[in-house]
This record gives structure tokens, sequence and C-alpha cells, in this order.
């Protein structure tokens, strides 16, 4: 059975003409260009791309790329970050993303990560879930500084966040966002409940050790994008008529938008590094190989290093990508590298705009010269449609 890997790297693209991308070391990738197809894609186009996309569209974007146009407002992605994360939810139950993040003694944002040093959280979590509240709920520590706080009520997520998404900006209130009882009822709940929690961290004995080591106090949450019900989705497998698939992801709603359209899944373990987080994907490409037809691969250290406006870290990730390829390549499968958005090393945010598709070992070819943003934009749009890259995909296995 012939297969396709593949490789959704997060973040993979930048802004400019000499991006981290193009920059890096790819011998391997540039001895197979002879085999190669390159386009660029939208994984959202403009139309879809949320007013709030600098922040967060990976889900979004995830969706789209696998040939489902979902409008901003109707996805909601605290539900799959659950999911995603082995979460137990249902359907009217409010699911919000959150991070562990450092703030001063006036609530301005130090830092939204809290340095992405993961020491102790699981023991904050642990003693959040030990707060006496008013209606059930459950906190989760997923993934890095990442989160899920899940309450087990009907409430609104018509709600805002209480995330000012800038340093040296003080958290917001979380307040309605249309002027129902519930709306209401939600935002007051949560201001109530993020205040016990506070209270809770700014004192913990983790926060004081985190101190000592040199490590920003994890002290506050950080919440957005609540949602209380999951879409309706056609199966993706019924869609594109393949046999079977597997999403190869950490915890998170990359995970989670897969599984909500019918794919398999396999946790990856978080990793500490590039190569940490390639080795634990190899291991796991060579477990699920053999039994399905679809394997799809998310990679995320190529847009942590975006982020903290890294362009050697994120140059580094490709070049270590090359040299992984090279391993678990072969002639007789499609493999294909895109990402879902751009993640600018300058600003370190998300930005719209096309990224880079490679199809490698497909029926029809272009001979790249390289494989980059720039030369993408060179050959030109050839999926107009994201569903038409599986299409495309299907026919080449078929």
């Amino acid at each position: 059975m012939k297969k396709i890997i593949f490789f959704l790297i997060d973040g993979i693209a930048d802004k400019g003409v000499n991006t981290p991308l193009r920059n890096a070391q790819k011998n391997f990738i540039n001895s197979i260009l002879k085999r190669s197809f390159l386009s660029y894609i939208y994984p959202l186009t403009k139309e879809y791309w949320p007013s709030f996309g600098e922040f967060s569209v990976s889900g979004l974007a995830n969706l789209s790329i696998l040939g489902y146009k979902i409008k901003p407002e109707k996805f909601k992605r605290g539900v799959y970050e659950a999911i995603g994360s082995g979460i137990k939810y249902k359907n009217g139950w409010l699911a919000i993303r959150a991070n562990f993040a450092t703030v001063d003694e006036n609530l301005r944002v130090i830092d939204r990560r809290a340095g992405r040093e993961i020491y102790g959280l699981n023991k904050l979590a642990k003693d959040i879930n030990s707060i006496k509240f008013e209606i059930p709920f459950n906190f989760y520590h997923t993934l890095g500084h990442r989160g899920v706080l899940v309450f087990k009520h009907k409430l609104s997520d018509n709600i805002t966040t209480n995330d000012p998404y800038s340093v040296n900006k003080k958290v917001k209130k979380i307040n309605p966002l249309d002027s129902s009882r519930l709306a209401i009822k939600t935002s007051l709940l949560l201001n109530k409940f993020l205040d016990e929690c506070y209270k809770l961290l700014k004192e913990h004995s983790i926060n004081k050790i985190r101190i000592k080591k040199g490590f920003l106090p994890a002290n506050y949450l950080l919440l957005r994008e609540a949602g209380s019900k999951k879409l309706k989705l056609t199966n993706f497998f019924k869609k594109y008529k393949f046999k079977n698939g597997i999403v190869l992801a950490t915890n998170g709603v990359d995970k989670g938008t897969c599984i909500s359209v019918g794919f398999k899944e396999f946790t990856l373990e978080e990793s500490t590094d590039i190569e940490n987080e390639l080795k634990i994907a190899s291991q796991a490409y060579k477990k699920v190989y053999k039994n399905f037809q679809v394997i799809y691969i998310h990679l995320k250290k190529a847009d942590e290093a975006a982020h903290d406006k890294n362009f050697e870290k994120k140059k580094n990730f490709f070049e270590k990508f090359d040299k992984f390829l090279s391993k678990i390549f072969n002639y007789n499968d499609i493999f294909v590298i895109t990402g879902d958005h751009i993640t600018d090393t300058k600003s370190g945010k998300h930005k719209f705009g096309p990224v880079p598709l490679l199809i490698i070992n497909s029926k029809k070819i272009n001979n790249p010269k390289e494989f980059s943003e720039k030369e993408a934009l060179k050959l030109g749009i050839y999926f107009k449609e994201n569903s038409n890259i599986w299409k495309f995909l299907k026919e080449n296995v078929s």
C-alpha cells in the first residue's frame, strides 16, 4: 500500500526573502528536488484569517489544510485543545485554553509563557484543582506552559480573554460579549476563579523554588478561546477515500482537530529541544508505519523558535529536519512538507500569507531549484482549494 507521509511544520514560513527555511543547509532535500513538485498554499484565505490571527490560528489552519472551511467565529479552540489532550469533554461544558504566565504585583505581564520553564507545573495544576469553587471544574497541565481549564457546567463561550497578548500590559478582566444572563454569569465566575488561582499561585512553594532556581514564577493563568461545543465534521477518510490514517503530535489543538475528523492518534512525548523532537517523531513513525496509509506528523519547534525571535534556531530546525528526513525516506511513498502559517522571526508573531508546499515522489514534478518561500512563489499556486491537495495525493497513491 502506497502511503502519504504528511509533515505539518508549525510556523514553517517567514516574511521576507532570506528566511530561516531558505538559508538552512538542506543537502538531502536538495538531492531529491528533481523528484518534487513545489507550490504554495494559503492555509487560511484572507476571508478566513481571524482578526486575532497573529495570536492563534493553528487549529483553524490545520482544519483548512485538511480541506474543511470553518469560519473563525465558529471554531472554538478550547474544545479542541481538550480533545487533543485526552481530556474528557461533553458538549455544553466550557473548555478554555490556558497559559501559565508571570505577572508582577500590579498584574502586569512579565512573560506570557512563564519563561517556557515547566518545573513544578504539574504540582501547581494539581493544587489548582484543590480550590473549592461553586461549580465543578478541572484544570489540566497539557504541554510546556500550556493548560486547559474545563468547567463541567453549562456556561457561555461568548466572553473575552484576560490575555493582553503583550508584556508590560496589565491582565484584562473577562467580559461578556453579549447581554445574555449566561454570558454575564460566565464572565463573573471566571474572574472570581482567576482571583482564587492568583491567591494560590503567588505564594506557592513551587514558585518560591522556581525563583531560587533563577526561573520566572508561574503565578497567573491567561485564559482565551473558550468553547462549549464541538463542530460536526465529515469524516476525512470517507471524504477522500483513503483507507486510514494517524496523527503523530503532542497534546494540543493540532491533534484535537485531526481526531475530530477521524484520525487515530499517537501522542508524542513533550520534547526538550529540536533533536529530541525529531528523535521522538522518528521512533513513533517507525511504530505506526506498517498500519496506516496517511501518516500526519506535526512538528512544533520551528514555531517556538520563531515566537522567540530566534532566526538561527529556526534555521537549525530545518537543517536537522533535513537529516531526519534522509533517514526515514523511501522512494515508494509520497512525502509532503508544508506548514499551517507564517511565524515571523522578526516580530515573533503569526502573519497572514502563503506557505510553501513540497510534494516528493508525485507523478507531477516541476523541478524546483530550492525549497523556500521565494521559489514556491516563483513557481506559483497550484492548489487554490486546500481540499484539492488531498484529491491530488489520492490520485498519486491509487
